[in-house]
């Protein structure tokens, strides 16, 4: 191919999928509006939208200043893992017995990556989301006052990777594609920086989190719930056609 049909394909792509953060970067713009995240009201799934047998589960989006930018904690999990091994996610996991979903979120940022929760400072959630693992999820966002010192817990994580946000910013960063699930179409973003890639759900919630401090403050929730009902429906009707 050659590099003025490359060239026409990318433009394609950016007019058929928008950039997901049309405002300029604004390093300390994005921490005033970030922090305004405790006073926002999320959006929760209806009762009963979620099916009792999905785990609730939380994760914690972290942010801290460097230099004139800000970084964000992605782990890479470990490939000796049964649920997604190797791929880019934020910490979380399951709610114990008795916990929030703060608490979780927390606990296990601590567990996989050594970072203790009295150097984190909350700022609110995000919309409810899903996950095809059959989990019903909460996302934490969180602030760190300093560079983050990590200690993994190599059973659970590879690495870590800590990109810039500015960088998802650039054209280049962010790609889509689609997916035809029992005949609804599903829109799979990735964000990519150099050394890393992240796609899917994560994605899903980095790009509300970041649009949120840009001062885009449109509702995710609504559409989750729409995709989750047609994902239900698929699964029945496959599960209708294996009996």
């Amino acid at each position: 191919m050659s590099d003025t049909s490359l060239d026409a394909s990318l433009d394609a792509s950016l007019d058929a999928y928008p950039h997901p953060f049309p405002h300029p970067f604004d390093r300390d713009g994005f921490e005033s509006r970030i922090r305004s995240l405790g006073d926002r009201d999320a959006y929760r799934f209806p009762e009963g939208a979620v099916p009792a047998e999905f785990k609730r589960s939380s994760v914690l989006i972290l942010f801290w200043q460097h230099a004139a930018d800000l970084r964000v904690l992605f782990t890479k999990r470990a490939a000796t893992l049964r649920g997604h091994p190797g791929q880019m996610s934020f910490p979380g996991g399951r709610l114990e017995p008795g916990e929030d979903w703060v608490a979780a979120a927390l606990r296990e940022t601590e567990e996989e990556v050594g970072l203790s929760s009295d150097r984190i400072e909350v700022l609110g959630r995000l919309d409810d989301a899903w996950s095809g693992a059959g989990h019903l999820l909460v996302p934490v966002v969180g602030w760190l006052q300093e560079e983050p010192t990590c200690r993994l817990n190599l059973a659970e994580v590879e690495s870590v990777h800590m990109p810039s946000v500015s960088g998802f910013f650039e054209p280049e960063a962010y790609t889509c594609e689609e997916a035809d699930l029992g005949g609804d179409i599903y829109y799979n973003s990735t964000l990519h920086w150099e050394g890393g890639s992240v796609f899917g759900l994560s994605t899903d919630l980095l790009i509300e989190a970041i649009q949120w401090g840009i001062g885009i403050e449109d509702a995710h929730g609504p559409g989750r719930l729409d995709s989750l009902a047609s994902y239900l429906r698929y699964k029945k009707a496959e599960a209708t056609s294996i009996e």
